[in-house]
C-alpha cells in the first residue's frame, strides 16, 4: 500500500485505535487489481484523528470523515459507524459511531465492498464477500430492498459492478432491483450519468436488462428493446443494434457513447412494415434528433455535449459525399469543426459495424468519404484566419465597411476553398477588386 496510508494506519494503531482498509481497495486486492484509492476506517472519533495528525480537512465531519494530509498526499479516514434512515434516498438522517468494524461493514451496499483488512486481523469478511468474488456475484449486504430504499443509486451501481467485473447479479438482488426500480426517479441525474457511462464503457449489453433504470429520462430505450428490425441489413432488434454499436467504440469516448446510445431511438416511432414483411424506418434520424435534444437537457450534460450529440444523431446515416461542395457546406456554411466531423466518422463506423454483412457494405463508402475529407482539407482554408488577407486589407483597398467587410471575407473564403492555390495576398485582393461591383450590389 502507499507509504502514506501505512503511516496513518501505524499511527492510529500505536494510539490504541482499531483501523482497517475497507471497501473497494480490499475487493480489488483480492481480484489482483491494483487499487486506485485507499479508504481507511477506524474506531477513532474525528476529534481523535484531528489530534493525531497535524494537517486534516473535515471532509464530512457529520458522517465521521476526515482527510489527513501527509506529504501532499490525501488519506481519507472515516470513523466506524451505523446509519439511520435515508429520508432523502441518499444520505443517512443520522449516524452513530461504533467501535467494531463489522458493524461498519453491515451498512455497506454489496458484499464484495463490505470487507476490511488490517495487518493484525487480516481479512474481515462477515458477509461472504470473498466467496462472492470467487463466484462472480454482485449481492447486496443483508436485505437488498432495504439497501436500495436507502439509496436507489445502488441499483445502477450493482449493474456497474457487474459490467466492470464481468459478474452476474445475485437472484435476490436482481428481484429487489425489479421491485424497487421506480425509486430511481428520486436520484439526481448528475449521479446517474457517470454510472451509466461506466456500464457503457465496460459492457453496454447490460442495458438490455436495465431499461427501467433509465426510464424516467430515456423511456425510448424500452421501446427500442421491443422493436425488431426485419431487414437484410440488420441481425438484431433496435436496442441490441444500439448496444452492439457501442462495443466498437475503441477507444471509448463518453460523448460518442451517448450519441450512439441515442442514435436509433427514433426508429420505434417511425417503423413501418411493407407487404413482404420488411421493416423500414424512414425519417428516424430526425425523430432521433428530437429525442436527443430533450435527453441532453434532462441529463444536464455539459453545454458542448448538448450541441454536438443531437447533431451526431441527426447525421449518423449521412455519409459525407465525396465533393468539395459537401465539405464546404458542412464545415463552413453549417459551421462544423474538424473535431465534430471526426466524431461523426467514428459514430458512423460503429453504427455500420453493428449491422449484418450486407449492412456492413457501406463501410467502404465511409472509408472513401473519410479519405477524401482528409485529402481535401489538408491544404484548403476552412476559416477566415487561414486566409492570406483580413478585414483591414479589404478596408484599405475597397470602400467596403462594417458588415460588408465580413460578407466580403465570406466570399473570399469560398473562393479560396475552391482555389487553394490562390490563397495568397495578391490573388485574393485581385479577386476582391474584380468582384467589387457584385459585392457592393449584393450588399446594398
Amino acid at each position: 500500500m502507499p507509504e502514506q496510508v501505512k503511516t496513518v494506519m501505524d499511527r492510529l494503531t500505536a494510539a490504541g485505535h482499531d483501523c482497517a482498509l475497507v471497501g473497494g481497495c480490499v475487493r480489488d486486492w483480492l481480484l489482483g487489481i491494483e487499487p486506485h484509492d485507499y479508504d481507511l476506517a477506524t474506531a477513532a472519533r474525528p476529534e481523535q484523528v484531528m489530534a493525531l495528525f497535524g494537517h486534516t480537512i473535515p471532509t464530512g465531519l457529520r458522517h465521521g470523515t476526515m482527510t489527513v494530509l501527509l506529504d501532499k498526499t490525501q488519506v481519507e479516514v472515516t470513523t466506524y459507524r451505523r446509519e439511520g434512515t435515508y429520508s432523502d434516498n441518499r444520505h443517512p438522517d443520522q449516524v452513530e459511531f461504533v467501535e467494531d468494524v463489522e458493524q461498519d461493514l453491515a451498512r455497506r451496499d454489496f458484499t464484495i465492498n463490505a470487507m476490511a483488512w488490517n495487518p493484525i486481523r487480516g481479512l474481515v469478511d462477515p458477509f461472504g464477500g470473498r466467496q462472492d468474488l470467487e463466484k462472480g456475484l454482485v449481492r447486496a449486504v443483508g436485505d437488498p430492498v432495504q439497501r436500495f430504499e436507502e439509496d436507489a443509486l445502488r441499483m445502477v451501481r450493482a449493474w456497474r459492478f457487474a459490467a466492470r467485473l464481468g459478474f452476474t447479479l445475485d437472484p435476490a438482488t436482481r428481484r429487489a432491483i425489479d421491485r424497487c426500480q421506480s425509486r430511481i426517479a428520486d436520484v439526481a441525474v448528475e449521479r446517474l450519468v457517470p454510472e451509466w457511462l461506466e456500464i457503457l464503457r465496460y459492457d453496454p449489453g447490460r442495458v438490455m436488462d436495465m431499461t427501467g433504470l433509465f426510464a424516467p429520462w430515456i423511456p425510448e430505450l424500452e421501446f427500442a428493446r421491443q422493436t425488431p428490425q426485419h431487414s437484410p441489413y440488420h441481425y438484431a432488434g433496435v436496442l441490441q443494434h444500439i448496444l452492439d454499436s457501442i462495443r466498437y467504440l475503441d477507444p471509448f469516448d463518453d460523448i460518442l457513447a451517448l450519441a450512439l446510445l441515442l442514435h436509433d431511438l427514433g426508429k420505434p416511432e417511425t417503423r413501418t412494415t411493407s407487404a413482404g414483411g420488411r421493416d423500414h424506418f424512414k425519417g428516424h434520424p430526425i425523430a432521433g434528433q428530437t429525442i436527443a435534444l430533450r435527453v441532453v437537457e434532462e441529463l444536464k450534460l455539459p453545454s458542448a455535449w448538448k450541441k454536438v450529440i443531437p447533431q451526431l444523431v441527426l447525421h449518423h446515416d449521412d455519409i459525407l459525399p465525396r465533393s468539395l461542395e459537401a465539405i464546404f457546406r458542412l464545415r463552413i456554411t453549417e459551421g462544423w469543426s474538424d473535431e465534430w466531423v471526426r466524431m461523426l466518422f467514428r459514430v458512423q463506423y460503429c453504427d455500420i459495424m453493428a449491422h449484418s454483412a450486407k449492412g456492413r457494405q457501406r463501410l467502404e463508402r465511409l472509408k472513401a468519404s473519410q479519405a477524401f475529407y482528409e485529402e481535401q482539407t489538408a491544404s484548403r482554408p476552412l476559416s477566415l484566419k487561414e486566409l492570406a488577407i483580413d478585414g483591414r486589407d479589404i478596408m484599405t483597398y475597397t470602400g467596403l465597411r462594417n458588415r460588408q467587410i465580413s460578407q466580403a471575407l465570406q466570399a473570399v473564403l469560398e473562393y479560396a476553398w475552391y482555389h487553394p492555390e490562390k490563397n495568397n495576398r495578391l490573388d485574393l485582393l485581385t479577386f476582391v477588386l474584380r468582384s467589387l461591383p457584385r459585392l457592393e450590389g449584393g450588399m446594398a
